[in-house]
Parts: C-alpha cells; structure tokens; sequence
C-alpha cells in the first residue's frame, strides 16, 4: 500500500516496489500537489486516487528489479556463499553451478515455479544421475531461493514440494573381513617404495577415516603414548581453481580422537623412521608439511594416488578391487556386527547425527538386530 505524507502545500506518495539482488528495499515517489482551486475534501479523494494509480504503474513496472535465477545466484555467491561457506562446500557447489543455470537459469527467481524444479528433476534423473546427485542439485537451488526469501525478494521457495522418485536401497561393495586380512597381509610385504599405500590402507582399515582425512593427517596428530589419532582436518580439490587445499573435516563431528591397536601404531613409528630417511635423500628439496602421506619431496599425496596405487597392486596380486571409501564402509560394517551401538559407530565415523549413520548402514544393523534376537531366542527357548 502506498504511503502518503503531507510536506507543506504537497504531498509525498511513496511504494515499495520489492527489492533489488542485494535484498534493499526498491522504493519510489511522487510529489502531488493539490488544486487549490479545489475544496480540500476534493483534494484529499484527489490524492488518494492519485497513490492508487501510482502503486498500480510502479507495481506494473517492478519487473525490472527481478533478477533472472543466474544472476542472483552469482550474487549470492559472492555476497554469501564466499564469505559464509566452507570452501569444499563451495568447491561442491561450483561443480553444479552449469547443470544448474542451463535448466533454470534463464527464469526470473520469482518466476520459478514448482514444476519448474520437477521438470529439472526429471531432466537430471533422464540424465542418468544418481538419486543423491540430483538431490545435491536441487538442495543447491533450494538453497540460493531460501536466500531469496530470507531478503524479501520471495515470499515462499517453490523447491519445498519438489517429489524425488522411488530409489531402491543402494548395496555397498566392499571387502569382506577374510578378504581385508588378506589385503593387509599383501600390504606387509609390499616394496618399499609403496610403503606410504600400504600405511593409507592399513590405517583406512582401521579407522574408517574419509580419503581426505587420511591425507590430512600430520605427525602431531599422532600420540604414541597413549595408541590414539587425531583427526583434525582434511585435504581437498577444489575443481573450480584447479587447486589442492587444507581445511577442517566434513562435519563439527568430524574432528574426533581414534584409539588404535599397538601392532598399528607399531606400523606408524616403523613407518615415521622410513619417511625420515627419506627426507635425509631429499636434502634441500624436501619439503616439511608435517604430513604422513606425501610425494617423493614430502608434498601432501594426491588424493586420486591411492586409487591408482589400489587398483595396480589388485590386478598385480590378483584381489579384487573396490573404491577407497568402501573401506569406510568395511569399518562401520566390522563395528556394527561385533554389537557396537549406532552412537559409538557414529562417532567412530564422523557423522553429524546417529541418524545419518542409521540412514546409511540401517541394512547391516537390520542384520545384527535380527543376529541378536535369535541369540536371545536361543537362550530362553525351552
């Protein structure tokens, strides 16, 4: 509604006619002034006429302050996402920024409706995406109009009532405990020159720890005194500038204190003695990082290193080959069928919530529940 304000022998009208990317308010104004000629009951009808016409023209023309989806989400990148987010959340959020403004972003943002996000949910799933990646893709979308909203540039986010498809429970592949034995028996005996692969895959095996985290690990992270390991950041790609960077885990839950069996911690201090060896051939062209994990010149490991490594010594040995996290997976499986509870295998693990861990490995404690009825079953059976 307009708003009128009375300035000596005139009047001001004032409307507010949205706001801009930014989220300020867009107002504009008049000046009427009153026929004097005229009774003031006249003027006063007069002005009130005049504010209606006013709101309806500036209400007509407002289309020039709505920003196209691509352009406020640019902004909100910049005025934002850059200064609130992680940046491994914004490196994940570059990555679907060109599927995401070739589907909506040629529709103004208060233009975009329901169907809209269904028809790009339909488009990534025809696209062959996973379930979870065209989630991801939406939650970016949902994200941005949420921004939107929270400045008053939209009144609701249209992504609320989006419906994702059926998904059948994904089967996770991943070793079995007689074929993790055998790995690490492998392992023992490799060169060497693959010694660092061996440790990244004994201690994956053992702790459960994301790809990064492992690379992330430093010496300091390690008390030998007391067996235990410090996860406290991680190592990560940013495909967006093409550059490798440090930063804290995935989660607040993520940083956590692993205690380790002596044999493995045995393996470390073998391990802390080769890598200063090395160091002593490098000389001057060592780098200190402090870092477990590292190239020739004590540079943090590429992250795709040990896939490339896994999957030479499986077709050398002959084992079968599975993905790096599935050794995650392998961990949380080994705790959950020795009757670990979901919170210590959540904390193990790094989840944010029991939830998620529940959300993830519900299959294996489904399993290990219906293991410990038939034991209590078998106990009282008479």
């Amino acid at each position: 509604m307009a708003n009128i304000t009375k300035r000596g022998d005139t009047f001001r009208i004032k409307v507010s006619c949205g706001y801009d990317v930014q989220g300020k308010q867009v107002v504009k104004s008049m000046t009427y002034k009153p026929d004097p000629t005229k009774s003031d009951k006249w003027n006063e009808k007069e002005v009130n006429r005049q504010a209606v016409l006013f709101e309806e023209q500036c209400k007509q023309g407002q289309s020039v302050t709505a920003a196209k989806f691509e352009t406020f989400a640019r902004e909100w990148f910049k005025d934002y996402a850059e200064l609130k987010l992680k940046r491994n959340t914004l490196c994940h959020y570059h990555a679907m920024e060109k599927r995401v403004y070739a589907a909506l972003g040629h529709i103004r943002i208060d233009k975009i409706t329901p169907l809209d996000i269904q028809r790009f949910v339909r488009s990534l799933i025809a696209d062959g995406l996973a379930p979870e990646t065209v989630k991801s893709n939406v939650r970016l979308v949902s994200v941005i109009l949420n921004y939107a909203v929270k400045k008053r540039i939209l009144t609701y986010n249209p992504c609320i009532t989006v419906d994702y498809p059926m998904t059948k429970e994904k089967k996770r592949d991943f070793y079995t405990i007689e074929e993790v034995k055998e790995l690490l028996e492998l392992l023992r005996n490799e060169d060497e020159e693959n010694k660092p692969f061996a440790v990244f895959f004994t201690l994956a095996a053992y702790t459960g720890a994301r790809r990064g985290e492992l690379i992330g690990l430093e010496w300091k992270d390690l008390d030998f005194d007391n067996n235990t390991l410090t996860i406290a950041r991680a190592y990560y790609y940013d495909a967006h500038t093409n550059e490798f960077f440090t930063d804290t885990p995935k989660t607040k839950t993520s940083r956590r204190n692993l205690k380790l069996p002596a044999h493995v911690m045995g393996t470390l201090k073998e391990f802390k003695e080769w890598q200063d060896k090395q160091k002593e051939i490098c000389g001057g062209s060592w780098v200190e990082t402090d870092r477990l994990f590292t190239r020739w010149n004590g540079v943090p490991m590429n992250p795709s290193m040990p896939y490339n490594y896994l999957t030479k010594m499986c077709k050398r040995t002959g084992i079968r080959r599975v993905s790096v996290h599935s050794f995650r997976h392998f961990n949380a499986s080994a705790l959950i069928n020795s009757g670990v509870d979901v919170v210590t295998v959540q904390t193990a693990l790094g989840h944010s919530t029991a939830a998620t861990t529940l959300s993830i490995y519900s299959h294996a404690f489904n399993s290990a529940q219906t293991r410990a009825m038939e034991a209590i079953a078998n106990v009282i059976d008479l």
